[in-house]
């Protein structure tokens, strides 16, 4: 593998609650000439995954427990986004700098467990949460989307997130199917014939980091990207659900 290609599905549309998503992509391969081919990838920003399952919660339907009261009173977020974001976590791990950080249920670590108040248009009184079984909804689009192109393809749901000791944003992978996210490399060789004993790859996440970039933060309005020349062996593949690290394991949390 000397290269990839990556490149947008263009003329998607705003999504809302109930789309299809398969339809929607189908249409814009059509529309535009674009050729599949067995392996390709579509790496799908997890936003429109959200809207089409309907994950949008209104904050006045939420009434705060103590818990989220005393946490607003440390961190500038309304007690009812507080207490949304204590239903999507397993544990609060910091309230400094007025910052929320926490272990969201689906195993990373997140600020405000990925609930979004952007590209949204009531932003004021409502939010979207996270897919709720991304792993689930990548496998319904894999399997979906490879019989109705007749392509053997893969999938990655993207979100983006912050890095312990780094500035700035970065794409990761939460939910896949398909393909190997995590490769393990210990037990080959380097190039000088030594052993590799520690090395992992988490390609699931650089995949949607190189995806970011074209998908944009802002108002760029491509949710999608395909990406072509991607080859690896998806020998004891492991989904973008095993890419959390371990607490055991945890080199950051000190």
């Amino acid at each position: 593998m000397n290269s990839l290609t990556l490149m947008p599905l263009l003329n998607i549309p705003d999504i809302n609650p109930g789309d299809n998503l398969v339809e929607i992509i189908a249409k814009s391969i059509n529309k535009n000439d674009t050729k599949i081919n067995d392996g390709d990838i579509f790496v799908i920003a997890q936003k429109i995954i959200s809207k089409s399952e309907n994950r949008y919660i209104s904050l006045n339907s939420i009434k705060p427990s103590n818990k989220a009261i005393s946490i607003s009173s440390k961190i500038n977020k309304s007690p009812e986004f507080i207490e949304l974001v204590l239903m999507e976590s397993d544990s609060v791990l910091s309230t400094d700098n007025d910052v929320l950080i926490v272990e969201h249920k689906l195993g990373f670590i997140n600020i405000n467990a990925g609930i979004d108040m952007s590209n949204i248009k009531d932003s004021k009184n409502q939010v979207l949460l996270l897919p709720q079984d991304p792993m689930k909804s990548a496998n319904i689009l894999k399997n979906e989307l490879s019989i109705l192109l007749q392509k053997d393809i893969k999938i990655i749901i993207s979100d983006s997130m912050t890095r312990p000791h780094r500035y700035g944003i970065t794409g990761f992978a939460i939910g896949s199917s398909g393909i190997n996210c995590l490769i393990d490399k210990k037990g080959t060789l380097d190039m000088f014939g030594n052993d590799l004993l520690t090395t992992e790859i988490a390609t699931g996440d650089e995949l949607a980091s190189a995806a970011s970039i074209i998908m944009g933060q802002g108002d760029a309005r491509k949710p999608i990207i395909l990406i072509k020349g991607y080859t690896e062996s998806n020998d004891n593949a492991q989904g973008a659900n095993k890419l959390g690290i371990r607490k055991k394991d945890d080199l950051y949390r000190y």
